[in-house]
């Protein structure tokens, strides 16, 4: 016989766990795939697939919600025994990946106006440079973008000029969309003034110093790593693979899927900053590099093929 109570726990475990950023992709993915759909079905029945799909995605929300609750109650007795102020216990109480994403938003727009005074990027610590430029796509998905959104200007006034129904509703239309691309290119140039500024990674005596930009950074002592193993397969294989579940583990990589992949010891509990938020932990570690052979080689640590 089923236990409700353990499914509930299973269901709230599971929303506690997913990352809102996925949440809100399910979601976008539900919209989409529903509109898709209504295009296929009788006009009559149309209006009521568009309710559901604006209701799917917030229940979604709402149980997220719900299920990170008991967790924002913790966080804001914390706060309260800390001694903090009201402006702090508030902070608190709301969802981690909110704060991150304003604290994400904020780099972004720092990374384009320091890429548009022609500022130059912190000093790296020395050691040995650990590329992940020069053979990995991150230049080629930059210059993509980039003409995919200049391509997008002419194609959105030719939309424009379809589905506007009057000079006003054109001309908010074009405002829209010119917002969209303009929102777009700070995010993009900001993004892209971290990355070329940083680099590498940095391996010095005693720590891996990881640094891509606003994305990510933290610094994982070598005594920490218990083993490093090459990756021919993709994270979500290598987790199936290792029964291990692929929301507790961290990748490190400005845009190519990783190919090296850090097995920590137990108990090390690693911090590292991924899109602004703190994570920690002593779950593998993915990364990207363009030579993964060269920090193998240089690591005192067991290496698996």
């Amino acid at each position: 016989m089923v236990d409700p109570l353990s499914t509930l726990r299973r269901w709230r475990d599971g929303l506690q766990a997913m990352p809102w950023l996925s949440l809100v992709g399910y979601g976008l993915l539900i919209m989409l795939y529903g509109t898709l759909l209504s295009l296929l079905l009788p006009v009559a029945w149309q209006p009521a697939l568009k309710r559901v799909l604006l209701v799917v995605p917030l229940s979604l929300i709402v149980a997220k919600d719900f299920a990170c609750l008991p967790l924002g109650l913790q966080r804001l007795k914390l706060s309260r025994a800390r001694g903090e102020s009201r402006w702090q216990r508030l902070l608190a109480a709301l969802p981690p990946e909110l704060l991150a994403y304003t604290r994400l938003e904020r780099a972004m727009w720092r990374g384009f106006f320091s890429w548009a005074l022609r500022r130059r990027p912190a000093a790296r610590p020395a050691g040995t440079p650990l590329g992940y430029l020069e053979r990995g796509s991150y230049g080629t998905v930059i210059c993509c973008v980039l003409l995919a959104l200049f391509v997008e200007m002419p194609l959105d006034t030719f939309i424009v000029s379809l589905l506007a129904k009057n000079p006003a509703q054109a001309h908010t239309l074009h405002l829209l969309f010119g917002a969209f691309v303009l929102y777009s290119l700070v995010w993009i140039m900001g993004d892209r003034w971290y990355v070329l500024g940083r680099r590498h990674h940095v391996l010095t005596a005693t720590t891996l110093e990881l640094d891509i930009g606003a994305r990510g950074w933290g610094s994982i002592p070598l005594d920490a790593i218990a083993s490093c193993e090459k990756l021919n397969e993709s994270r979500r294989e290598w987790c199936q693979r290792h029964a291990f579940p692929v929301h507790a583990t961290r990748t490190v990589s400005p845009c190519d899927g990783p190919n090296l992949v850090l097995l920590l010891k137990p108990g090390s509990d690693v911090r590292l900053h991924l899109l602004q938020a703190e994570r920690g932990g002593d779950g593998p570690i993915f990364l990207y590099l363009d030579a993964p052979a060269q920090f193998m080689a240089g690591m005192p640590l067991p290496v698996l093929p």
